[in-house]
């Protein structure tokens, strides 16, 4: 049995925290206790000082196994497992000085176990061999480290960004441990929303000639630990040496996690602080660097420039500057720039003030602004905030650029309904994974969007989130559709009043936001109404009761209103009829309440059609089957084949009465002629189970078709 380490204790504390993340709390604790077993033995034989800062940690950890988990804690160890085989743990704090990066937990005599990692498995070029290089070689000396190139693998991203923290003076070289000769190597690269430990060895490709595909220094030849961190690097971007191209920005952040932010140039334009960016620079609190757009050859070789090539930024004097290319060729190695036409982008890196507050969440494409994921941040300074898309990526760079995000700042501290409700401070969208952006002092909502599904960090350097929460106590939502039967279009159809339509009750005054997401042109109106029209559906747009009105809006719709004591009627509509889902969220001061009202005329409901064929009156006999039958009848008249009609259509002035068909009796008697888009109505309650006659009339003979809609609450029989 080989002996116990605290590479064992390790692994099995990390799967604990693994397990735990996806609730499966058995098996964390199972877990957890095998390492406390590894850690017992290891004391009786080695006393290490550290073992009781790991017990202590390791107990505190199993104590807290049944406790509940944020999501955000959850998804910093799910998003530790990119592939099925792969895993990447945060770096465990034991304590201030100590974490699971330091050289104790790792094995240096036995080999990695499973080496046949299928990232590795192809290389980009037949010749090369993998060939492992023992590494004595641990000089940090910054004349070689600046000497670093790039041949044969297209990575000048990252061996730009190498050149850059190794001119910040960044200690990259602490990103690896042990730093000695071993069979496998910790290197800490920040990704996923942590710091993590990624664990290579010093097998390399190596080619039979003067050619290379890893990073290299031409002054000293014998120098491989920069490779330990590239193929650490190429690990967890999923392709090994297969590799097809980063930026420089994002490349730097994973090495040194100073911030990135791109600044896209436009017509040869650098941006105005510019130089205050390269006294920065000399002050070691940014990196700079540098990229090309797309170059023809005749262009390349003219300018010495590389198409689509990041360059570190050397100096800046004058309007001019000098950038290294991370090649090997000494006569393009320094160029000097005065025409900046040919580069599109600008890469800074900023070095954080503060270690980060932060939060990862699960992304799911939804519909709406309401159910995207907000935060709400007080900023007492100016803040950077990043945003991280989680890595894997996928392997095509062309569904990559069709991957984005974005990032819309609200200058409020409530959460938002919809975009219309307060004043956007800035907007962002990228197909980059990391997104930087900086606010002034204040109070913002944050909201995140995306076209895929994925998990993102949101980090704050300097400012904490807070608690997300509505202007007012009360919310409701409510979820419906627009369906074949129910989508009646804008007021200016006659079709308007077959909406979805809802009862709302305010018992006292209260303000209320209300705000709708849909898909189409949409709308809602919202009109003053009565207690005894309770569960009546409206029967055309009435102006006079009208409280608001407002232009149809793409996907989604907003108002604020003061609401007195009362009834009122909502209705939402589709402009163009469209067949869809929307959703209604209602914020109010005070409780309020909001009931569906019936689709339809009646519990039952029949229909006849006929035409005016030269005529102005029409007969329609019918009989009730039960008694105090309340019955709804709907007259509507169409000049064609079309199901709706316009306000600007032609339509005759139409009447209807109600008479007993064995006595003749009148029971309603309409004597005033009405031209409604939304057609003539006639509301009734009819004691007893009789045959009844529908007279129905138009002011002129003519023609053009006519459908009738009875709707009752018990069973109707057309004669």
């Amino acid at each position: 049995m080989p002996t116990p380490c605290l590479e064992q204790f390790l692994h099995h504390l990390e799967k604990s925290h693994l397990y735990l993340s996806i609730d499966n709390t058995k098996q964390a604790k199972k877990e957890c206790l095998e390492s406390i077993k590894i850690l017992n033995s290891i004391a009786k034989t080695t006393p290490l000082p550290e073992i009781k800062v790991l017990s202590q940690y390791t107990l505190n950890h199993y104590e807290s196994l049944d406790k509940p988990r944020t999501i955000s804690d959850k998804l910093e160890w799910i998003s530790s497992k990119l592939t099925q085989e792969t895993f990447f743990p945060p770096v465990i704090q034991f304590n201030e000085n100590f974490t699971s990066h330091n050289e104790l937990f790792v094995d240096t005599i036995s080999p990695i176990q499973d080496n046949d990692n299928k990232i590795f498995e192809k290389l980009p070029n037949k010749l090369a061999k993998f060939e492992y290089i023992e590494i004595l070689n641990w000089d940090n000396d910054i004349t070689h480290l600046k000497n670093l190139y790039q041949d044969i693998l297209p990575n000048c991203s990252f061996v730009s960004s190498f050149l850059a923290i190794i001119d910040a003076n960044i200690p990259i070289i602490d990103t690896i441990t042990p730093q000695k000769s071993s069979q496998k190597y910790k290197v800490s690269l920040r990704f996923n929303g942590a710091l993590r430990n990624v664990i290579v060895d010093s097998k390399f490709p190596i080619m039979p000639n003067l050619r290379n595909l890893i990073i290299k220094s031409y002054s000293d030849t014998e120098l491989y630990w920069p490779a330990l961190i590239e193929k650490a690097y190429l690990t967890i971007m999923g392709n090994g040496y297969n590799f097809s191209g980063s930026n420089m920005a994002n490349d730097a952040y994973v090495l040194s996690g100073w911030l990135p932010q791109i600044i896209k140039l436009s017509n040869g334009q650098l941006p105005s602080n510019i130089d205050d960016l390269w006294r920065l620079r000399t002050q070691g609190k940014v990196t700079m660097g540098i990229g090309t757009g797309t170059l023809s050859k005749q262009l390349s070789s003219q300018l010495h420039l590389v198409s689509g090539h990041d360059y570190v930024i050397d100096n800046i004097k004058d309007g001019v500057i000098t950038v290294k290319n991370p090649w090997l060729d000494p006569k393009d190695r320094v160029v000097e720039i005065k025409n900046f036409n040919h580069f599109k982008y600008l890469y800074v890196n900023w070095k954080p003030d503060h270690k980060p507050y932060q939060h990862h969440f699960l992304y799911q494409a939804k519909p709406n602004t309401y159910n995207q994921p907000q935060f709400t941040i007080k900023c007492m300074e100016e803040t950077w905030i990043l945003l991280e898309r989680h890595l894997p990526e996928t392997l095509l760079l062309l569904l990559l650029l069709l991957h984005w995000m974005d990032m819309n700042v609200y200058e409020t501290e409530y959460k938002i309904i919809t975009p219309l409700q307060y004043k956007k401070y800035l907007s962002v969208e990228t197909n980059n994974r990391l997104q930087l952006i900086k606010l002034k002092p204040g109070v913002f909502t944050i909201v995140i969007s995306s076209n895929k599904p994925c998990r993102f960090t949101l980090s704050s350097f300097n400012a904490m989130f807070s608690k997300l929460k509505y202007k007012y106590d009360y919310t409701e939502t409510v979820n419906g559709e627009w369906n074949s039967d129910i989508n009646g279009g804008n007021w200016a159809m006659s079709t308007y009043i077959n909406n979805p339509q809802y009862d709302i009750i305010a018992k006292q005054t209260t303000e209320l936001i209300m705000g709708m997401h849909g898909q189409g042109q949409i709308n809602f109106h919202l009109f003053h109404s009565s207690s005894d029209s309770m569960g009546e559906r409206i029967q055309n747009f009435d102006k006079t009761k009208l409280i608001n009105y407002q232009n149809y809006n793409a996907s989604y719709q907003s108002l604020s209103y003061r609401l007195t004591p009362g009834h009122y009627k909502l209705v939402v509509s589709e402009y163009d009829r469209s067949i869809g889902t929307y959703q209604l969220v209602l914020n109010s001061s005070e409780p309020i309440t909001i009931t569906k009202i019936p689709p339809f005329l009646g519990l039952y409901n029949i229909s006849k059609s006929f035409n005016w064929d030269n005529t102005n009156r029409f007969k329609l006999k019918f009989e009730t089957t039960g008694y105090n039958s309340k019955v709804k009848i709907k007259i509507a008249y169409f000049n064609g084949e079309s199901d709706f009609e316009l306000q600007t259509s032609y339509r005759p002035a139409m009447r209807a009465s109600l008479f007993n068909s064995q006595t003749k009796q009148p029971i309603q008697i309409n004597e005033q002629f009405n031209d409604s888009l939304y057609g003539v109505f006639l509301h009734e309650i009819l004691p007893l189970p009789e045959e009844y006659i529908l007279l129905i009339e138009r002011f002129e003979i003519g023609y053009g078709r006519c459908v009738v809609e009875i709707g009752c609450n018990n069973k109707v029989i057309l004669k």
